[in-house]
């Protein structure tokens, strides 16, 4: 195997604090905080980078202005569809009461705000509702297992984050073949009746690394979003082949997607394959660990052919069960083959694929489908990864 670095677009901020700073600092936004307002502040389960240290920020300056904020879990049914749960998840990101100073409330209840524009009921979190207003904080970026002008990001968090598991579950019942037209249509309804004076939208490079802190008024969130999604694909990675035999893909999770690994790297989702995916052909994939921050849930492992034993030892199917049943896809937690130890799986996976050269395999092996920038390819794939002018050989 052969280590090989990618080049992309590097654009990041390098102060995270002093880039939350400057978007309260806009005239537009500091003058929607009002001293006693009692601010919820949606924090979800994503493995976004430097989360705590913006979430902590917002807490600081919300406090500064005059206001009370406290943290709601705005996760939907991850974390187990617990309190305990969803509370252990924000605490595995640095986020807890004692690193905020601020209270959680992690109650699971809903209020019903009523119905979409197609008679789908839309729950919220009954402890964000009874807020002043909310101010939800979330990545904007592609989707994993849906393409639309909304995909993953405010909106999103608005309506099924902060929906809690019964919220998530609704939404889940008509598919996510859908969402393209449910997510706009229940995020409307949400805003018509919460006050989401404005939400912070993040935006990652492909290094992972924080490119954009934007602080979005409620009013222009449905505009806005899709403007973001569009910047959040320019910076998107992909795997630089056309066709690779076997992925092997170190360590799954829901820190690093929420289905453990980006289908927009893959080209699987747990609904089945991805519309539209521009990236290579993978015959087999095999996945070797799954992350601490995971806490057990391996939603969406089904998409691989083969996993290790230390994966299946480490999986909570209770958790996964819950998480798979919310979004109404119990496919999504099927286990595939378990082999006991990587090179095994590495091996029977190459040995079931069709039509290869079995002597000198296409095989791409990254850390995570976050970790884009640095991964080994096998000699097969060396002559086409020297012809790119993107791509530096480490050896």
């Amino acid at each position: 195997m052969i280590r090989i670095r990618q080049k992309f677009d590097s654009r990041r901020i390098e102060d995270v604090r002093a880039a939350v700073l400057e978007q309260f600092a806009r005239p537009e936004i500091s003058s929607l905080v009002r001293p006693g307002d009692r601010v919820a502040v949606g924090c979800g389960s994503r493995g976004i980078r430097n989360l705590a240290e913006i979430v902590k920020t917002v807490i600081e300056r919300l406090t500064e202005l005059g206001a009370k904020p406290f943290i709601v879990p705005a996760m939907g049914s991850h974390g187990g569809a617990t309190p305990e749960g969803q509370r252990e998840t924000l605490a595995s990101y640095g986020i807890t009461e004692e690193s905020m100073g601020v209270p959680i409330n992690d109650s699971m209840e809903t209020v019903l705000l009523g119905e979409s524009e197609t008679g789908i009921p839309i729950h919220f979190s009954k402890a964000a509702y009874e807020a002043d207003w909310v101010l939800p904080i979330n990545r904007v970026k592609l989707h994993t297992d849906f393409s639309g002008p909304i995909e993953s990001g405010l909106v999103k968090m608005l309506c099924i984050g902060f929906g809690k598991a019964k919220g998530a579950n609704m939404l889940h019942l008509y598919g996510t073949s859908n969402f393209a037209r449910i997510i706009p249509e229940a995020g409307r309804k949400v805003l018509s009746c919460v006050d989401m004076r404005f939400g912070l939208a993040i935006v990652e490079n492909a290094y992972d690394d924080t490119a954009l802190i934007e602080a979005v008024p409620g009013g222009a969130l449905l505009a806005r979003e899709p403007e973001l999604l569009e910047f959040s694909k320019k910076l998107f990675p992909r795997i630089p082949f056309e066709t690779v035999d076997v992925l092997v893909v170190e360590n799954f999770g829901k820190d690093i997607s929420g289905a453990g690994m980006d289908p927009n790297i893959t080209g699987r989702s747990s609904a089945g394959p991805m519309e539209s995916f521009s990236g290579p052909k993978i015959q087999r994939i095999v996945v070797c660990d799954l992350t601490e921050a995971s806490h057990g849930n391996g939603i969406a492992v089904n998409v691989a052919d083969f996993i290790t034993r230390k994966f299946f030892d480490k999986l909570d199917l209770k958790a996964t069960y819950a998480n798979g049943f919310a979004c109404c896809n119990p496919t999504a937690c099927q286990i595939p083959v378990i082999m006991d130890t990587e090179e095994e799986a590495v091996e029977m996976a190459v040995k079931t694929c069709r039509f290869i050269d079995q002597e000198h395999p296409r095989i791409v092996r990254l850390r995570s489908t976050l970790a884009m920038d640095e991964f080994e390819i096998s000699e097969a794939l060396l002559d086409e990864a020297k012809a790119q002018p993107n791509i530096e050989i480490l050896g």
